[in-house]
């Protein structure tokens, strides 16, 4: 018996000849009632690096989902969690992933600074 499908088991995207597992960001939010006062700024920075993925990287990310729960993220400005696939990717895939996001992230660290 299956439980979830492959796509929730091992959810990939396909970068050129490789496969790599997808990414989520875990935006935390003061929603909960605990004080998270920049946390509009994480998700900012998440945003801006979501966007910069899909443009170099289609695919790479899944939509971030925003949670009630602080996850220390109220302890340095940008703080995010990135959920790297799922139970089912390979540690290659994850890897992968790794080497894209290092791509995306270079470019959006250039960019902040030319403003």
């Amino acid at each position: 018996m299956r439980f979830g499908s492959n796509s929730n088991y091992a959810p990939c995207v396909k970068i050129g000849e490789e496969t790599a597992a997808q990414l989520m960001f875990v935006i935390g939010t003061n929603g909960g009632g605990l004080e998270h006062s920049n946390w509009n700024q994480n998700l900012k920075l998440a945003i801006r690096i979501q966007e910069k993925a899909n443009q170099m990287y289609p695919g790479l990310f899944k939509p971030m989902i925003l949670r009630n729960s602080r996850y220390n993220q109220q302890v340095a400005s940008g703080a995010a969690i990135i959920e790297v696939g799922a139970t089912g990717n390979t540690l290659e895939q994850c890897n992968n992933s790794m080497k894209y996001l290092a791509n995306v992230l270079d470019r959006v660290m250039k960019e902040c600074k030319e403003e």
